[in-house]
């Protein structure tokens, strides 16, 4: 097995921007892709990008997913989970159909604009209850699923959701881990009926999972011992600095 392509200066770029976003996403609940997304799509093709990052994120989730379940509001989850399904094709779409600077650059504007949200500490007070709760959460949910299969980058968009809510920080965590990680079966599942995951596809997954799995630990243990402000504006720095160098550079 030729192993040449794992020892380039853009595969260790790749490698290290997966082990900060698994970080973030063990520590937050989401975020990952935000990190990993401009840095993949630099070194591999967007299509092939997506889908590893898919692989990925779905078997190192696993850690935090499953006691994250336990303390999860189903009720307002569900239409948020449904309705990604519905939209994520849309995503894919584009992201077969735009040039791969393009969707660089729209996703370090797109980075951008969350990072200055959650810095502006915007939070959405609109109905959480009934009929237009259930719409509102629909609408998130949608708007996910768009981004997610674009670039696998939906993830804050059902988080900034969350963060408005007045429950307990553990459950808005949980809620942020399950509804990410929700987000990504239907990516594979488009892929693969595409034949989008190949045999290289799935070596990169899992030479990729081990410093993913890595950061997703560390964060995960790290969450229960910080301070949450501190390793915040230490992220949104982080990101907006990201953000500018996908569309810059």
């Amino acid at each position: 097995m030729d192993l040449t392509d794992y020892y380039t200066f853009e595969f260790f770029i790749a490698a290290f921007a997966g082990f900060i976003g698994g970080l973030i996403r063990g520590f937050t609940g989401f975020g990952a892709n935000l990190i990993w997304a401009p840095a993949l799509i630099m070194v591999i093709d967007p299509v092939q990008a997506v889908a590893i990052m898919a692989l990925v994120g779905t078997f190192s989730s696993v850690q935090i997913a499953v006691p994250a379940s336990k303390h999860v509001d189903w009720r307002e989850i569900y239409p948020i989970i449904l309705a990604s399904w519905i939209t994520v094709p849309i995503g894919i779409w584009a992201l077969y159909s735009l040039p791969s600077d393009n969707i660089r650059r729209f996703i370090g504007f797109f980075i951008i604009l969350i990072v200055l949200i959650l810095f502006s500490g915007w939070k959405y007070t609109g109905a959480r209850n009934g009929l237009r709760g259930r719409f509102a959460q629909s609408v998130t949910g949608a708007i996910a699923g768009i981004f997610t299969g674009f670039g696998g980058i939906g993830g804050p968009i059902p988080v900034l959701y969350f963060m408005a809510s007045k429950g307990p920080t553990h459950i808005q965590r949980a809620n942020n881990v399950i509804a990410v990680t929700a987000l990504i079966p239907m990516v594979i599942i488009i892929l693969t009926l595409n034949g989008e995951i190949n045999r290289a596809t799935l070596l990169n997954s899992f030479v990729l999972f081990f410093p993913f799995s890595l950061g997703v630990f560390l964060g995960t243990n790290g969450f229960k011992i910080s301070q949450p402000e501190v390793f915040r504006k230490i992220v949104l720095t982080l990101l907006l600095i990201i953000g500018l160098s996908s569309l810059l550079f």
